[in-house]
């Protein structure tokens, strides 16, 4: 009998060794899982506040380049306006500006243009005088 009880006392201990392995596993797993999830918490607030700083910068470059959009926008209606018509002042001034190839350019357009107006008012003036039948 003596032989039964060194191996039940035996299992026993192996049982009971086992059992308190689990546990200790059980703890030091739950306390890795514990700092795992601790790190993944202050990873994600991290995520978070990055994903905002982030997310201001984007709105920001936006807001200026819509800004800038809008201003080359509104450079380029300025130059398309139609400027007012010179006064005596400005044009002579303009005039004075001309070097002598645009004064020459431009009396050769202002000749073209009497020619045509002359030929258009001579025209108007004969079917004036011409009697329709």
């Amino acid at each position: 009998m003596s032989d039964d009880l060194k191996l039940t006392d035996t299992f026993r201990k192996i049982f009971l060794a086992g059992v308190g392995a689990v546990a200790l596993g059980a703890e030091k797993s739950k306390a890795a899982i514990d700092s795992l999830v601790e790190k993944g918490e202050l990873t994600v607030e991290q995520g978070k506040v990055l994903n905002q700083e982030l997310k201001h910068k984007v709105d920001d470059a936006v807001a200026d380049a819509m800004a800038k959009a809008k201003e080359k926008t509104a450079a380029k209606a300025d130059s398309e306006k139609p400027s007012a018509a010179p006064n005596g002042d400005d044009f002579s001034e303009m005039l004075n500006s001309l070097t002598p190839e645009q004064l020459a350019a431009l009396k050769e357009q202002l000749a073209a243009k009497d020619t045509s107006a002359d030929k258009t008012s001579a025209e108007k003036s004969a079917a004036a005088e011409t009697p329709d039948d």
